[in-house]
């Protein structure tokens, strides 16, 4: 069975790259001047399409719109079905929509599943997102009715990347998360680079007032003179990053560094990032994010690590 790999060139092709004897397929996107989206295929011979494995990667830009980009995704995947692949694959480097998973208030919609469900109407098979905002607190696959839903995390090959980057000679990098609800990915990350593990920052939020606070108190760490690195899924605001940066430099931590895995914040609130953090900024490309000061890990070797899993099992 062929394996094609539909996307833009920038990110599907180097992917494709990456993978033996499969074949890649540009989206061509125009935007006509009501806003109306019309995503092609460009393509030569339509039966190559059929009965073959696709995989559709886009990955989302930093400035993008995301309704804009999901409405192109779907209409992609519904045109694709129209030329009878043996099954559609659609990787979803940043799961959009994915904070709006539960009712947090009355009359709010439960995003994330009604996503879901538009996915699989437009003839999806197979879905893959990487650190899912739900990631290790529900499983992905309860949101699917008929498609298998797979969310694997970029956190090893993130903290890797870093550690690569760095010119620590043999100084011990400790891994934090700013607050409980990132606790698993800081203890993934120390465990990528056998580091001891203690925990996370502690975090509450005034009810009243909606003021934070954060320490370290909890911690069984001494901080000073140490590396640290600040582990989480996303940045969006960049406040809660910003706050234990802050904490960990007045307790005397040698070099504090960020590491997460979706860039979805502002230049601007980038900009407040780089002006409290002492050691670096690392993020990967499962948003297009070119800032100066970020450092980016690609996602792409795992990509084509589990395209190749999913196919061989195909076959």
């Amino acid at each position: 069975m062929g394996l094609i790999i539909f996307g833009h060139p920038d990110f599907a092709r180097l992917l494709a790259d990456r993978i033996p004897n499969a074949t890649f397929i540009a989206i061509e996107e125009r935007i006509f001047p009501d806003g109306e989206i019309c995503p092609r295929l460009v393509f030569s011979n339509e039966n190559q399409i059929s009965e073959s494995h696709v995989v559709v990667v886009v990955q989302l830009e930093a400035d993008q719109n995301k309704n804009d980009y999901l409405i192109s995704l779907l209409w992609t995947i519904y045109n694709i079905k129209q030329y009878n692949p043996a099954r559609i694959s659609c990787i979803f480097p940043y799961h959009i929509y994915s904070r709006q998973d539960r009712e947090t208030r009355r009359g709010d919609p439960i995003s994330i599943q009604y996503l879901a469900e538009m996915l699989e109407s437009a003839g999806l098979d197979d879905f893959l997102t990487i650190n899912s905002h739900i990631f290790g607190k529900s499983d992905i696959q309860k949101i699917f009715t008929h498609s298998k839903a797979y969310d694997i995390s970029a956190i090893p090959i993130l903290i890797k990347g870093l550690q690569n980057h760095l010119s620590l000679k043999g100084e011990e990098l400790i891994c934090l998360s700013p607050d409980v609800g990132a606790i698993s990915l800081a203890y993934a990350a120390a465990t990528a680079i056998r580091s001891p593990f203690h925990g996370a920052i502690h975090k509450e939020r005034d009810p009243n007032t909606g003021e934070v606070t954060q320490t370290i108190s909890k911690l069984n760490l001494e901080i000073k003179g140490k590396n640290i690195v600040v582990v989480d899924d996303l940045v969006s605001s960049g406040g809660t990053m910003i706050g234990a940066a802050k904490l960990l430099k007045q307790q005397g931590a040698k070099q504090v560094f960020f590491a997460y895995v979706h860039a979805v914040h502002s230049p601007s609130n980038f900009q407040k990032l780089l002006a409290v953090n002492s050691g670096g900024i690392f993020s990967t490309d499962t948003i297009r994010c070119n800032m100066e000061g970020l450092t980016t890990i690609s996602i792409i070797p795992l990509l084509a690590e589990w395209i190749q899993k999913l196919h061989s099992w195909m076959n």
